[in-house]
């Protein structure tokens, strides 16, 4: 019953797609983020397969990207687009955070949304003119465990915001059971050498991530936006190895 209450907690949080539980307990919905990953991902991939757009990728792609903005409110490009400002502004410190909290978008923001928005469609695209239609439900998957990842590696440089609220959840326990959770899937949705191609992508976007962090002194919900955005970029081009 936790489990699933968790599950819900985690899914209205993160997407539009469950209810809105108000002080949730979002250290024990940690470990389930990839479950919501896949729940969006199998919503969004699902009428695709059926033949929505069938014969014409491009289109597929662009509704793909859409649905995945609407369905997330923008919540995680909006912290791509933040991260992105602060990153390209080469500010250190609080300047640094200043600047990613500023509800004004600057032109390092403005392009980290082309490149997103853009990767998504030609990339979603291309898998679907492949016949890697699973690949787009595994990709959230992925982002979302890319988050946790960048929890586990980040657990002592909580900033102060909903992003601390997080971070207590990535145990090694609960990251052990997010990335397997992801990996099952995987093995389900995706090829062999295409799963190694998107690890090695999605970890060296951790990498640069929580190298930015320790630089900065801290990581807050903006960068766990950026993991999952970027791993979800990462696993689609993997999907096309």
């Amino acid at each position: 019953m936790a489990f699933f209450r968790h599950y819900l907690a985690a899914l209205g949080f993160l997407t539009r797609l469950g209810p809105a539980i108000s002080n949730p307990d979002m250290a024990a919905c940690v470990p389930l983020f990839p479950l919501v990953g896949a729940t969006l991902g199998l919503v969004m991939a699902v009428p695709l397969w059926l033949g929505l757009f069938g014969g014409h990728p491009l289109a597929g792609g662009f509704a793909y990207a859409v649905a995945n903005l609407m369905l997330t409110r923008g919540l995680h490009l909006d912290g791509f687009a933040d991260v992105a400002d602060a990153w390209g502004s080469l500010a250190s410190g609080d300047r640094f955070f200043t600047i990613m909290k500023d509800s004004r978008i600057g032109a390092f923001g403005g392009m980290a949304l082309v490149v997103a928005l853009l990767g998504q469609t030609c990339l979603g695209a291309e898998l679907l003119s492949s016949g890697r239609v699973w690949v787009l439900a595994l990709a959230p998957t992925a982002g979302r465990a890319g988050a946790v990842a960048l929890m586990r590696l980040c657990r002592d440089l909580a900033r102060p915001g909903l992003g601390a609220l997080c971070l207590p959840g990535a145990t090694a326990r609960n990251t052990a059971f997010a990335l397997a959770m992801t990996l099952l899937l995987g093995l389900f949705w995706a090829r062999p050498l295409s799963l190694m191609a998107m690890a090695a992508l999605c970890g060296l976007v951790l990498w640069r991530l929580a190298r930015l962090g320790r630089k900065q002194g801290g990581i807050n919900g903006d960068f766990l936006g950026a993991a999952i955005v970027g791993c979800e970029l990462a696993a689609l081009m993997g999907g096309l190895v």
